[in-house]
């Protein structure tokens, strides 16, 4: 334990202005961001617009400044590592070191974040575990790639050389993915979050080998190696489309004891929308109108519907897929016709635009149930909301069609409604008279189920803008005032499955896009 304790003070006495850099720059960024959270259309002074963004990556380069200075303080590479010929033991070295970035790096940055809660109206105590959480992912994310490059370089110079070349090396996969043809995918697109967590999982397992295998033998050509070897698996997998095993399991068909929670299916009696968005030259849109059977037995429910694959089958054997493009949005319970769209090659199309072909789509459903309902009165002040979260009407004479809202550690899932006839603001002359009965709604898409997600600031910022939900009344706008009753659905994903529709005999040309038009990705499905 005395070796441990030395060689900490020893690296305090060496580095304390390496510490002190980046630790200064933190209490600027914890001293600067409060000033950030104003409702939205508060002017903000120039100084907090300026350094808002500039701060974070300052503190990071001085992290990585300090870990490289650090270790490589006790060398591991070359003929200098005069720290063999000390009575040190590595073990004790490597927790030495571990301290000393726990100490200068994870600790003052929860600190901070302790701070940024409680300034936020938050209680700091209520969210251990997701603070917690946030640290473990900086010393993924940050400390121990940055521990694992130092110890398989020899000088900070040379460090800095590798640091450079990363972005030039991702900016060449990039390059290169665009010249080699993905394979399509024979059904559901949404492993890449499995994809993703593999990636991670070789890198980071790489990183944590090299740093023990690098203080316990010092082989440093094998430890290059290894990154090596870790790098090129990594950059096979972001290339190799996601095994159909990985999509099936994560969607999967319904069983017969169960049903599944929507059908879709084609509705040939309602003609599709064709507005949208720009389309590219090489790229015709289709919108194929479809209808929700089936009940919900929970009013509360929605289904979240990725159009994960599309397949054309024309005549002469003409075929066609969509291949990796995915699109997510919200379908409600009570919007029972949905449209479909994507992308066709334009070439492709003119080739079978007026031939009947058979259309087979797969559907990803994700149902999701609330496990809070609450109908709650707008203050004229900021009011605590369901899902934890502080929420004020965005200041505007006459009332807003938005929320602006903050929440501890990541923002909640919701969705949010309000009726017509209940709100509580004037009719302005020139705007046009909302039906009774017309619902406007707001939602926020689940950050996912880790407790916290990785950054700086523990507070999060995100708005609740209230839209019509059906299509035809799109240019309506929906008011918030105090007095306006909301009912807030706190959401969470209940199940995963799947769900295919084959259409036979149908004509793309009847479904064609605008030519001014073009969704955000190549396929999906819109619900109005």
């Amino acid at each position: 334990m005395n070796q441990i304790i030395n060689i900490f003070r020893k690296d305090f006495r060496q580095h304390w202005y390496v510490i002190l850099l980046p630790l200064a720059i933190l209490v600027a960024f914890a001293w600067n961001e409060p000033g950030l959270w104003v409702p939205q259309g508060t002017p903000l002074p120039q100084h907090l617009r300026e350094y808002s963004g500039l701060l974070p990556p300052l503190v990071v380069i001085g992290w990585m400044i300090l870990i490289v200075r650090v270790v490589q303080g006790e060398s591991l590479v070359g003929d200098r590592q005069f720290w063999i010929t000390r009575p040190y033991e590595w073990k004790k070295l490597l927790t030495a070191k571990a301290l000393f970035f726990v100490a200068f790096i994870n600790l003052p940055l929860l600190i901070v974040q302790v701070v940024l809660l409680w300034k936020a109206g938050f209680a700091p105590t209520s969210y251990v575990t997701g603070l917690l959480w946030t640290q473990f992912l900086w010393v993924l994310v940050l400390i121990l790639p940055m521990i694992a490059l130092a110890t398989v370089t020899s000088s900070f110079g040379q460090t800095v050389l590798v640091i450079l070349g990363i972005p030039l090396l991702l900016v060449g996969c990039i390059a290169l993915s665009s010249l080699i043809p993905h394979t399509p995918h024979t059904g559901l697109l949404d492993a890449y979050s499995i994809q993703e967590s593999l990636r991670n999982l070789v890198l980071l397992g790489a990183c944590a080998a090299v740093v023990i295998w690098q203080y316990a033998r010092r082989r440093t050509p094998q430890s290059r190696l290894l990154l090596i070897g870790a790098a090129a698996v990594a950059l096979g997998i972001m290339f190799i489309a996601p095994p159909h095993a990985l999509t099936t399991l994560m969607y999967p068909q319904p069983s017969a004891s169960r049903r599944p929670p929507v059908q879709l299916v084609f509705d040939p009696t309602r003609q599709a929308v064709k507005d949208g968005w720009p389309m590219r030259k090489d790229e015709v849109g289709i919108r194929i109108p479809l209808l929700v059977t089936g009940e919900l037995q929970d009013p509360t429910v929605t289904v979240d519907g990725d159009v994960s694959l599309v397949e054309i089958e024309g005549p002469d054997g003409l075929r066609w897929n969509s291949g990796e493009n995915v699109y997510s949005s919200f379908q409600f319970p009570d919007q029972s016709h949905p449209d479909a769209w994507f992308v066709v090659d334009k070439g492709f199309f003119e080739l079978v635009k007026s031939s009947s072909v058979k259309l087979h789509i797969w559907f990803a459903l994700t149902t999701v149930k609330a496990k809070e309902v609450r109908r709650i009165v707008l203050a004229s002040n900021e009011f605590t909301a369901p899902g934890g979260a502080l929420c004020s009407i965005s200041p505007e004479p006459y009332g807003s069609n938005l929320l602006r809202c903050r929440s501890p550690l990541k923002p909640p899932f919701l969705l949010v409604t309000m009726l017509s006839e209940e709100t509580t603001c004037p009719v302005r002359w020139a705007e046009r008279t909302v039906p009774p009965g017309t619902i406007f709604s707001a939602g926020q898409q689940s950050p996912g189920s880790a407790p916290a997600e990785i950054g700086f600031d523990p507070v999060k910022l995100f708005s609740l803008s209230f839209s019509p939900r059906a299509q035809t009344m799109e240019t309506l706008f929906a008011h918030l005032c105090p007095g306006t009753p909301l009912t807030y659905r706190v959401l969470e994903e209940a199940q995963f499955t799947r769900s295919e529709l084959t259409i036979d005999g149908i004509r793309l040309a009847e479904y064609q896009l605008l030519e001014h038009s073009r969704p955000s990705a190549v396929t999906g499905i819109m619900v109005h």
